[in-house]
């Protein structure tokens, strides 16, 4: 079926105007990261302007308040994948590949947590974590994180350990090897992809939340989106430092993305043709 020049460019105005809607924030907002403080509330707004680095050297240089908040978001977010993953995986194997008579109550509960609103969690979690003393540290932000991160990785190694042969394993157990071993040599080589797609993802959850941080961690260990809301003052709001953070906030995911972009095309494709 061949479009037509009016279909074409119908679809072109829908595509730019989708654009528009969904880019047009962001590249304002990194354009409002480069601007002089004294070019932010012009009217009308200009587009074109000389680029400035002020915003950036105020928030990471000095006083760089916004540094060591940098510094806690990768800790943070990398010790909560250390702890989530071996769990996950743990649990997605044994779902996947032993009879559990509950194993759809499981499954359901696992998802529950993962869509119940993070709000629910605060209270309980506040409370615990003073009690034994971890409140406003690290360990605090990341044993919260689990709650998102855990459930999320099961339902996601599970769907990956599933589409992979169990054949394999049984062929080494034939041959003499333990269950870990097949695991270690035969599973684990294969769910690669889908591991480094479930730690993508686990890694953007803890590094956008902003939730359990911004009541969990004190100023030693606030995270990079804590940092961006300290710049609502009663004094007015410093739009340039925010955008400016926004945009630092915004480049280690995407360095990820960019970086082991095809573990994520290969992971979100596992299983879709089987030979």
């Amino acid at each position: 079926m061949r479009t037509t020049t009016r279909q074409k460019i119908f679809i072109y105005l829908l595509i730019a105007l989708t654009l528009v809607v969904f880019v047009g924030p962001i590249l304002w907002f990194v354009m409002l990261a480069f601007r002089a403080p004294g070019d932010t509330y012009s009217n009308p707004p200009t587009f074109f302007f000389k680029p400035t680095f002020e915003s950036f050297y105020v928030t990471f240089i000095n006083p760089g308040n916004n540094a060591a908040q940098l510094r806690n978001s990768l800790i943070v977010s990398t010790r909560t994948i250390m702890l989530s993953l071996p769990f996950s995986l743990a649990a997605a194997y044994s779902l996947s590949r032993y009879r559990i008579r509950a194993k759809r109550f499981v499954m359901m509960w696992y998802i529950g947590l993962w869509m119940a609103p993070p709000i629910v969690f605060i209270i309980p979690y506040f409370i615990l974590m003073t009690w034994i003393g971890w409140a406003g540290s690290y360990q605090a932000m990341i044993v919260l994180l689990q709650t998102i991160t855990i459930p999320f990785s099961i339902w996601l190694l599970k769907s990956f350990l599933d589409e992979m042969p169990f054949e394999l394993e049984e062929a080494a157990l034939v041959d003499g090897a333990s269950r870990l071993q097949a695991f270690v040599r035969i599973t684990l080589p294969l769910a690669l992809p889908g591991i480094i797609v479930t730690s993508i993802f686990a890694f953007v959850f803890s590094w956008n939340n902003v939730l359990f941080p911004l009541v969990l961690s004190k100023q030693a260990t606030a995270t990079l989106p804590v940092g961006a809301i300290s710049f609502f003052a009663s004094t007015g709001i410093y739009w340039n430092q925010i955008a400016a953070t926004a945009v630092v906030t915004m480049l280690p995911p995407m360095v990820i993305f960019l970086v082991l972009g095809r573990y994520v095309v290969r992971g979100l494709t596992f299983g879709a043709v089987k030979g």
